[in-house]
């Protein structure tokens, strides 16, 4: 890509545009297959101890709070972390529309991981699923009040306005990164 192409993609392209093509791109990728893509070290043993420390430093690192829940925590479950990357890749910024927080879908991913199931009539496992979902809910907003993205934030994510207001108070820096090490800690809770 040209010097003049860049400039103009930066002009032209917003988070939501970003979004969408990542979405799209991970739908091809999953449906197609898709080389196993490096991303670094798979998570040691070593971040076990402190997953909630660990998915707050992934998230300063990516900027994407459904990602650092998502492959936190999916490697012990039996999907690796290149592959919880590209599944978790469209939900940050409340799937970018400011709906659902990314760091709420991104653990919602990893209960569905532990619990979800695998057969059309496993009555035991949704039970275990929705119960697990409503104890996260209700835990993430004791502490935060919601699990709106927009909300959290207390700008419109929907919009390029609303993202730009949310970097210039530097809110991705401070706010978010709480709110992925918040979603984490409630994780290893229920996960227990």
């Amino acid at each position: 890509m040209s010097e003049n192409d860049r400039e103009s993609c930066k002009r032209v392209c917003n988070r939501r545009d970003i979004l969408k093509a990542s979405l799209f791109a991970g739908v091809t990728l999953f449906a197609h297959g898709a080389p196993d893509m490096a991303t670094g070290a798979e998570p040691s043993a070593a971040h076990e101890a402190n997953r909630p420390e660990y998915a707050s430093e992934q998230f300063l690192r990516s900027m994407n709070c459904s990602q650092a829940i998502l492959e936190t925590y999916a490697p012990s479950m039996g999907m690796s972390e290149a592959m919880a990357r590209r599944v978790a890749a469209a939900f940050a910024g409340g799937m970018g529309m400011g709906t659902e927080c990314g760091a709420v879908t991104g653990a919602f991913m990893v209960i569905g991981l532990k619990h979800g199931k695998v057969t059309d009539k496993d009555e035991e496992a949704d039970k275990k699923t929705f119960t697990a979902l409503a104890e996260f809910v209700k835990e993430f907003k004791s502490r935060h009040d919601h699990i709106r993205c927009s909300a959290l934030l207390g700008v419109d994510m929907s919009t390029p306005e609303g993202i730009q207001e949310a970097e210039r108070k530097g809110l991705f820096t401070s706010l978010c990164p709480r709110l992925v090490h918040s979603a984490a800690e409630i994780l290893d809770k229920i996960l227990a």
